[in-house]
């Protein structure tokens, strides 16, 4: 069901990328493609008639797995892929997963937070600003879910020491 990202998919990846995240949660096409050959770092792809349906881009943590990205193309959004895909995601994991969604404050963002939780996520108490992931971009307010279990303030905190030297550096 999820596969691997072949590099010759990239192209379609990078395109959803751009239709379902704002422009400053991102890292520009080049950046995006280099972090392919990194160790820690992995998509996993769903097709459906021969076409890029959803993926997922995880971290391997030294104690977690940090979900980066996770979007589902449009014309397969509400029918119930986007969870069922989560599921199957949660399952193939050996450790703990960790988040980060915009503060649930706007309608989107709280319908984001709602499905989550539906999947077994907890929102936590804590989040931070990601830095800009490119000179033009903008910091973004950010907070944190965690699955299965609800984030303990020492996980936090080694959770943002190892994103920020890892992933944002």
């Amino acid at each position: 069901m999820l596969t691997i990202l072949q590099e010759e998919q990239f192209e379609d990846l990078y395109q959803l990328i751009e239709e379902s995240f704002p422009s400053d949660e991102y890292r520009p096409y080049q950046t995006q493609r280099a972090l392919l050959s990194h160790p820690n770092y992995q998509i996993y792809v769903y097709k459906k008639d021969h076409e890029l349906a959803a993926f997922f881009a995880a971290w391997k943590g030294p104690h977690f797995i940090f979900l980066e990205h996770f979007a589902v193309k449009a014309s397969f959004r509400n029918g119930g892929l986007g969870s069922k895909l989560l599921q199957v995601f949660l399952k193939q994991q050996k450790k703990p997963i960790v988040l980060e969604i915009e503060p649930p404050e706007g309608e989107i963002e709280k319908r984001r937070a709602s499905f989550y939780e539906r999947n077994g996520f907890i929102l936590s108490q804590w989040g931070y600003f990601q830095p800009a992931l490119a000179k033009e971009q903008s910091p973004v307010s950010l907070v944190l879910m965690s699955y299965p279990e609800p984030l303990k303030e020492q996980e936090y905190q080694s959770f943002k020491n190892w994103v920020f030297k890892h992933v944002y550096s």
